[in-house]
């Protein structure tokens, strides 16, 4: 049934809506979107058909009531498949997944860090694309979503960073070579998408996806849309001053944040110490500096290296400092903390302990709902699958 602009809007906003509170009630659908009960009737009734929802059961209400009971709708399983990739410096990874996120098949290429013009060209990442998709053949995926380490550039084709390799790396490749639709965002920006799309717990909170990674990168999903999409500087959280006498920054200020806590500088930290410490265990772990990673600094964390300890504890510390601003700052129901460092148990329960020292300004604030998520090197790829079910499947989108 071919829908009007009007329809399809109202069907888009009906979708989004089950995909951030489902399982939900179509007269709470109508109750959320102020869209008539017969319309999300009429409109859910054809979604059903397509099987891309179906009725999950009866509302169990907690007293009894009259009148009509609720039944709850909720996004149904292998509907469609999509694609999500991720670039970044430590590797290259893909996935694919259902419209719900359910994972059916995933790649992840480590790259070398130290020189990537050898080791992630653009080349070598399309013919990797290409044979990743054919492997999937038999589920047809619809689109590739791929999360970038930066921000894209619609009219350019380009990636916006302060990368030098990224910056030139050549997006134009890859669009001339790839026949599906490919939609492109920043990697973080993705994952907080996910955590709205994917996540099925029935409510669709404002929060804050906080992202420690060789850069640092902060996402805020507000009344269901990616906070400030367009301005690229906010969440440049890396850059916020903790410390007005610390080290210069690559951007020319002292003390930025990622000057402590992110990996490029928790790994370059660490090679001073391989240089100059001659008990550190990170020598054990290694034979050359620059094959230092955060699995290496974690290792020697564990067999407690004391110049290491100083280094994560203080990133630890300023990173907790930050979180707690943020939560001054801005309206969120939560705090999503993701990246490698969290790995190690120690250092998550250790952020935790630092942010319940901090003082509480009001005496009627709530504590702070913090969640580490687990780490795993194909989250970005699972993320960017979610933005091609946002652009593909809930917004349609067809254009690169």
């Amino acid at each position: 049934m071919e829908l009007t602009k009007k329809q399809q809007k109202l069907r888009f906003k009906i979708l989004d809506t089950i995909y951030a509170e489902g399982p939900i009630s179509r007269i709470d659908i109508s109750k959320k979107t102020s869209i008539t009960p017969a319309t999300v009737s009429e409109i859910t009734s054809n979604m059903i058909h397509e099987k891309l929802i179906h009725e999950i059961g009866e509302v169990i209400p907690e007293q009894s009531t009259s009148g009509r009971k609720k039944i709850l709708l909720g996004i149904s399983s292998s509907h469609s498949f999509y694609i999500g990739t991720e670039l970044s410096q430590k590797y290259i990874s893909f996935c694919l997944t259902d419209n719900t996120g359910k994972v059916f098949s995933k790649k992840v290429i480590k790259l070398n860090t130290y020189d990537l013009s050898d080791t992630s060209t653009e080349t070598f990442y399309v013919n990797e694309l290409q044979d990743f998709i054919i492997s999937c053949h038999k589920y047809n995926p619809l689109g590739i979503g791929i999360a970038i380490p930066g921000h894209f550039d619609v009219v350019n084709k380009s990636i916006i960073t302060n990368n030098s390799f990224w910056e030139n790396f050549n997006i134009k490749v890859l669009l001339d070579r790839i026949d599906l639709p490919i939609y492109f965002e920043n990697n973080v920006k993705c994952m907080t998408l996910s955590e709205r799309l994917f996540s099925f717990n029935g409510t669709d909170n404002n929060f804050i996806f906080f992202h420690v990674g060789r850069g640092m990168f902060c996402s805020y999903m507000y009344n269901g849309e990616l906070y400030a999409k367009d301005n690229f500087l906010v969440g440049e959280i890396g850059h916020i001053i903790v410390h007005p006498n610390g080290e210069l920054c690559e951007c020319g200020k002292r003390g930025c944040l990622q000057t402590y806590a992110s990996e490029a500088w928790i790994i370059k930290k660490s090679q001073i110490l391989f240089d100059n410490s001659e008990t550190t265990y990170l020598k054990q772990l290694v034979t050359k500096k620059n094959q230092i990673t955060i699995e290496t600094i974690l290792k020697a964390y564990i067999l407690g290296d004391e110049g290491v300890n100083n280094i994560l504890h203080s990133a630890i510390k300023y990173l907790s400092i930050t979180i707690n601003n943020l939560s001054m700052m801005i309206d969120s129901n939560k705090v999503i903390i993701h990246g490698e460092l969290f790995t190690e148990p120690l250092l998550s329960n250790l952020l935790k302990e630092y942010l319940i020292q901090n003082i509480s300004l009001l005496s009627i604030q709530k504590e702070r709902n913090v969640i580490v998520k687990s780490y795993h090197n194909y989250n970005g790829a699972l993320a960017a699958s979610s933005l091609c079910v946002s652009k593909f499947l809930i917004n349609q989108v067809r254009d690169n």
